[in-house]
């Protein structure tokens, strides 16, 4: 099931409880975006990603006769209110440790520390099978992009942490999203990568791995710290690191 319809200054859908949904949505939300001049939609998709792929697994369960309804209105500027709504029984949303994992291979939770750490507000009805949440869209970026036959090369202008990682989020899910599948990340200018930074690595990989089984994933020219601190999470099992 896939329906939609847009009036005014917002777009509602209604989709089954199946991930194949998702990109439909997305595709549609982002032609939506594009009348209010949204450059970089790269947090408000994150955030739409997450919360869906919550809605589905954890809400309905998996069950796909079961729905889930979104929306998303413009509010003013670059500003907009999301909504997203599944038929399962909620939960204890007062229990939710929003904070992010210092381990980086620890996914449990993490989808709504995201979502949290790159919007503006979040809310829960009672019962807590419906979220609100108010982002604003970004419009920087601090990445330099190359290609090289079906290679792109990500070449960061600093390190990345909690600072850039939103930056480094939006480019990657733009890529991923135009069905790009071979990654090459130059580290030549990054001397420092923090908890978030190495989160989104992780989240990174698992959505291109999902996408596809023929993803590869490779660092290059990046100091022995940062090297050290990939093999010391374990990341260069999903990273292939070239020295």
């Amino acid at each position: 099931m896939f329906t939609f319809f847009q009036e005014d200054d917002y777009i509602k859908f209604k989709i089954s409880s199946e991930v194949k949904m998702i990109n439909k949505t997305i595709k549609e939300i982002r032609n939506y975006l594009n009348e209010y001049d949204v450059e970089e939609d790269g947090n408000i998709v994150l955030i739409l990603r997450e919360l869906i792929n919550n809605a589905i697994e954890h809400g309905n369960n998996n069950n796909s006769e079961l729905t889930i309804s979104i929306s998303i209105s413009h509010l003013k500027d670059q500003r907009f209110k999301i909504v997203v709504e599944d038929e399962g029984k909620g939960f204890d949303y007062y229990s939710v440790n929003y904070r992010v994992s210092e381990d980086p291979t620890q996914i449990r939770n993490r989808g709504l520390s995201l979502v949290n750490s790159f919007s503006d507000e979040i809310d829960f009805n009672d019962i807590g099978n419906m979220i609100t949440v108010y982002v604003t869209a970004k419009s920087e970026t601090q990445f330099q992009i190359n290609y090289d036959g079906d290679w792109t090369i990500v070449i960061p202008g600093g390190d990345i942490t909690a600072e850039e990682a939103e930056s480094f989020r939006s480019v990657m899910l733009k890529f991923l999203d135009e069905g790009r599948r071979k990654f090459r990340f130059d580290f030549s200018h990054v001397n420092d990568v923090d908890s978030i930074g190495l989160s989104l690595f992780v989240i990174f990989s698992n959505m291109a791995k999902k996408e596809s089984d023929d993803v590869q994933l490779e660092i290059v020219r990046a100091k022995q710290e940062v090297i050290h601190l990939f093999q010391v999470t374990r990341l260069n099992r999903i990273y292939k690191i070239i020295e």
